[in-house]
């Protein structure tokens, strides 16, 4: 077995390195969590304004059919 070795600066500077990745990482994985819920919310509110459109549009011709007759 071979007796350890010290850390030369090139090992800390990876290590350096190692640990910004990692909190790269865990940023971008919460960055992906506050997108996933801003997008299903705008998603939401996308369909309810199509389904209010569609009914308003329903009833405004309900409304103007019999004055077309």
């Amino acid at each position: 077995m071979t007796p350890p070795q010290t850390p030369t600066p090139d090992d800390f500077a990876q290590f350096e390195r190692l640990v910004r990745i990692e909190t790269k990482l865990d940023l971008s994985n919460t960055n992906h969590q506050d997108h996933e819920t801003r997008i299903r919310r705008l998603e939401r509110s996308m369909w309810l304004i199509a389904g209010a459109a569609a009914a308003g549009g329903g009833i405004a011709g309900q409304l103007v059919a019999p004055l077309l007759k």
